[in-house]
């Protein structure tokens, strides 16, 4: 997969004036720099060079004319078929394609912006260089250790977005290892608790739950004693591209909900009351990489009332290879996850049955744990395949956080690869998950169109510069802040529509 290249973001002044380039114009405006940065954006295309497709093939005239104003150096045509595949007496889209190129200096994004707004222009674009899908530089996930990110294709998701910080993700688990190295930097605070004070202060319910909360013990202690929790958040949310460990799915916070003791036991009471916990305190998904048969009316409203409160509720299908329905998994209101292996076979103990939506990896899956050091672990279970999904989930809500948990299952059922039998199956569900296909299918999914008018052009780049270095106006990426990687996101989608 190709996008466009994420080097050297910076391409503006602060002088820069965002009005229309008139063509006498184009020749001497020289490429502007970010102060204080040193970098401009001729690194980011061909310098000089802009692909015009025009709405018909072009005229000598209509050439000669572009060349005359902009001073011209060379005009190329590209190689192409005599006519289109379908249509043999057709004009091939590629004939009414030339690359023009500008004189050294010129502003190649504004120029290729006043092009576009010439009659017969179609499309004018800067010659932009591309690269290979983002690929973190996290030791594990280069050296294979990790297979889950790479056959579901993060990477093409993660060219679209790495999560967002701001989005909670409640794990309901043994707990959270919050002081493994990879795990940095994602634990949710309550802002609206005083820590040690032995007071309900945000009169939540719960006294001193800074962190989130452990309802086995009914307490605040939510460091982990097992493992299999911070395998779980590992999987989910270790950090992307920190030169460290593995890469998790997505960027985003974890609220960690303790409902296991540090043997793995729970109870039905303390999974339920961890479904209203995250809902109740600002989770915007919920993770269980757990469960058990029969189930509780309890814990079957407890999923109905995160779900009415616009949670995805995402669970294990369980690992008993039985067909009985497993919960809160089998829950109508529930997503059921079952379990694969590198090969996209099936986890051999995975449950199934016509409850299940999706598969991801769980098999041999490597991820975060805790024996009081920065150590991690290969375990499988579809408890592992639970936070592939709920990060994908994350990734889609950090596009956009209206998607409902209808339209979560929608997209995940419609974008997944299909395995098995064709279409549903019992084992597969709809198939193992693709994370690009998914994120690629939201509908407006264009965050560089920072206006809302569904094109990204000189408007959006103002609304960037307006908040550059100053916050999360013109935030692209989803990281909260206004910056570099922002416009570098915005440079690849420049005079494109939406």
């Amino acid at each position: 997969m190709l996008t466009t290249s994420l080097r050297c973001h910076a391409f503006v002044a602060a002088s820069l004036m965002l009005v229309p380039l008139t063509l006498a114009d184009a020749g001497s405006i020289q490429i502007p720099s970010l102060p204080g940065l040193g970098v401009d954006v001729t690194d980011q295309f061909v310098p000089g060079e802009i692909i015009v497709t025009f709405e018909n093939v072009p005229t000598p005239a209509q050439l000669d004319a572009i060349s005359s104003a902009y001073g011209v150096t060379a005009v190329r045509s590209m190689r192409h078929a005599p006519h289109p595949v379908n249509d043999p007496t057709g004009v091939h889209p590629l004939a009414k394609v030339r690359i023009i190129s500008l004189p050294a200096g010129s502003n190649v994004p504004t120029a290729a912006a006043a092009l576009q707004s010439l009659p017969g222009v179609k499309y004018a674009n800067p010659n932009w260089l591309t690269t290979i899908a983002f690929e973190p530089n996290d030791p594990r996930y280069v050296d294979g250790s990790q297979y889950g990110p790479q056959i579901v294709d993060a990477p093409g998701a993660w060219d679209i977005t790495m999560g967002n910080n701001s989005l909670v993700i409640a794990v309901a688990d043994t707990g959270f290892n919050y002081n493994h190295e990879d795990l940095q930097g994602m634990l949710w605070v309550n802002t609206g608790e005083i820590p040690g004070n032995g007071i309900d202060d945000d009169n939540n319910g719960y006294i001193d739950d800074v962190n989130g909360w452990n309802t086995y013990s009914g307490n605040k202690f939510i460091l982990d004693d097992n493992g299999h929790g911070s395998h779980v958040s590992g999987i989910l949310a270790a950090r992307i591209n920190n030169g460290i460990g593995m890469a998790g799915m997505a960027q985003v916070t974890i609220m960690p909900i303790k409902i296991f003791s540090g043997g793995g036991g729970g109870t039905w009471e303390g999974l339920a009351e961890s479904l209203y916990y995250a809902a109740d305190n600002g989770a915007v998904a919920y993770n269980i990489s757990g469960g058990g048969g029969g189930g509780t009316p309890d814990a079957a409203d407890g999923v109905d009332y995160a779900y009415a409160a616009g949670l995805p509720v995402i669970c294990a299908a369980g690992n008993w290879n039985s067909s009985s329905p497993f919960y809160p998994a089998s829950y109508t209101n529930a997503i059921a996850v079952s379990g694969t292996d590198c090969f996209d076979n099936r986890y051999t103990s995975s449950n199934y049955g016509n409850w299940i939506d999706v598969a991801a990896p769980g098999v041999d899956v490597y991820s975060c744990w805790d024996d009081g050091s920065n150590s991690y672990n290969t375990i499988t279970g579809t408890s592992m395949s639970t936070p592939h999904v709920c990060g994908l989930v994350a990734l889609c809500l950090s596009v956009d956080p209206s998607l409902t948990p209808d339209d979560i299952r929608a997209l995940l059922r419609d974008n997944a690869d299909d395995l098995g039998d064709p279409g549903f199956d019992i084992w597969f569900g709809y198939g193992r998950i693709n994370a690009a296909q998914t994120l690629q299918a939201i509908d407006g999914s264009c965050p560089e169109d920072l206006t809302g008018d569904g094109f990204v052009d000189q408007a959006d780049l103002g609304v960037l510069l307006e908040h550059y270095g100053q916050g999360a106006g013109g935030d692209i990426d989803g990281d909260g802040d206004t910056d570099q990687a922002d416009l570098g996101e915005l440079l690849g989608m420049y005079n494109q529509p939406c």
